[in-house]
């Protein structure tokens, strides 16, 4: 009789488990269903720039007898397209160029580059782990701290550097694409910049950026291999960080002194 009792009462705890599992997990589904139907992904990107902040000054810094031009972008809040979550922005620094193979040199000791015909053209044919150590490297030469851009950084700088104008980045005058770059990298600064005076933000060599889960990584801007018409600021790839293409490079990214105690 009591071992009759002690199987129901077993039978019961096990039955109370399952449905107390089952309430959990779907409660987790549950939850995750209203997210995203309570908050579906932006279907544009849309910048807003914090008007009561003064615009940072420009900055140059000089490495190994190599100037290194920092431009300032004023903070503000950005609604990536295809994410969920508005991402607000302090004050950084963006490098006026993307990194040229004379900069790489003067901290690597070595030029990977695939086109060598100037070092002034884009450093190219880098991975991910390497770009980080180029950085690593830079820092300890310099004194200074250095990033390589985030996703949201590098749409934000996009976006800011057209606002109210008609700057296009899809215009001869302003990138290095398929149709007009005879296949290879081009010297930096021959090109128009954007109204922020950032040069190639779109062509030339597209660029690493720190965003993605490891390590997949996003990889923006487009490159002189890419089609003028599929040369869309909201399009990325999505590359491995041990990936190495003549076509990619990188751009840096540096804070006030203020904001690089908080990281």
């Amino acid at each position: 009789m009591n071992m009759k009792r002690n199987i129901k009462i077993t039978v019961w705890i096990i039955a109370a488990i399952i449905l107390l599992s089952g309430c959990i997990i779907g409660g987790i589904f549950l939850k995750d269903y209203l997210y995203e139907k309570l908050n579906p992904p932006f279907e544009e990107t849309t910048i807003f720039p914090d008007d009561s902040r003064e615009h940072p000054t420009d900055t140059t810094f000089v490495v190994n007898g190599i100037e290194i031009k920092m431009i300032g972008v004023k903070g503000g809040k950005i609604n990536c397209k295809g994410l969920r979550k508005t991402i607000e922005l302090e004050d950084f620094y963006i490098g006026e160029t993307e990194v040229t193979q004379e900069l790489w040199m003067s901290v690597m000791g070595d030029n990977p580059s695939y086109n060598k015909d100037s070092i002034l053209c884009p450093v190219e044919n880098i991975d991910l782990v390497e770009c980080l150590e180029f950085v690593h490297k830079l820092d300890s030469i310099s004194g200074l701290k250095f990033y390589i851009q985030s996703y949201p950084e590098w749409l934000y700088a996009v976006h800011l550097g057209c606002m109210d104008t008609n700057t296009s980045y899809y215009d001869d005058s302003i990138s290095w694409y398929k149709e007009n770059s005879d296949n290879t990298t081009h010297p930096v600064k021959q090109k128009h910049p954007n109204t922020l005076g950032v040069y190639d933000m779109v062509g030339n060599v597209s660029e690493w950026t720190i965003s993605g889960s490891d390590p997949l990584f996003f990889v923006v801007g487009g490159s002189y291999e890419t089609e003028k018409k599929c040369c869309d600021i909201e399009t990325y790839d999505i590359y491995h960080a041990y990936i190495k293409m003549g076509s990619t490079g990188l751009r840096l990214i540096y804070y006030p002194k203020k904001l690089r105690n908080r990281r």
